[in-house]
């Protein structure tokens, strides 16, 4: 039986809850696909560097960057709205029930109206063999009422409160 899954809130560790998931999914044989709507292809974070090394999962970057102010333009609109049309089509070949597709960062786009939640809502019905793992903060309740698992990251204390600036093979 699929699972549906959310991790949202506001706390660090919602895409590496994602990538332990898939990690664990690659050890059972599953295929996974990861998606990830926010962070740039020009940037070599921990988990690209790993998965691009020979592991099996494949894991593509729709975004254009994180940008802290969030400031984003009409072409980060555009790559996300392709981005979400590329999972689309690539699920309607997927034949084995194995399989996890993880959107991460998934909310951003639905909450800045870049797409729309019944969008992301119809891939997920359209694919009743595939399991899904959505995160991002502010997640739309149409998409925690049709998950079966929901976890939120609530943040306590960040590093960057305290002017830390991100740690490479930590942050990223």
């Amino acid at each position: 039986m699929r699972r549906i899954i959310v991790l949202t809130g506001n706390g660090k560790g919602k895409t590496s809850s994602a990538i332990g998931a898939s990690v664990r999914a690659l050890g059972r044989d599953f295929r996974v696909l990861f998606y990830q709507f926010i962070k740039s292809p020009d940037v070599d974070y921990g988990e690209h560097v790993f998965f691009k090394n020979g592991r099996k999962l494949k894991m593509l970057r729709f975004g254009l960057g994180c940008r802290k102010d969030f400031n984003y333009s009409d072409q980060d609109k555009k790559a996300a709205v392709n981005g979400l049309k590329k999972i689309s089509k690539e699920l309607c070949s997927v034949k084995t029930k194995n399989v996890l597709c993880v959107m991460d960062e998934i909310s951003y786009p639905v909450n800045w109206s870049w797409f729309s939640v019944k969008e992301v809502v119809k891939i997920i019905k359209d694919n009743k063999n595939v399991n899904f793992i959505l995160t991002g903060r502010d997640m739309p309740k149409e998409l925690i009422e049709i998950s079966d698992t929901v976890s939120e990251v609530k943040e306590v204390k960040h590093a960057y409160q305290k002017g830390q600036k991100a740690q490479k093979g930590i942050e990223f």
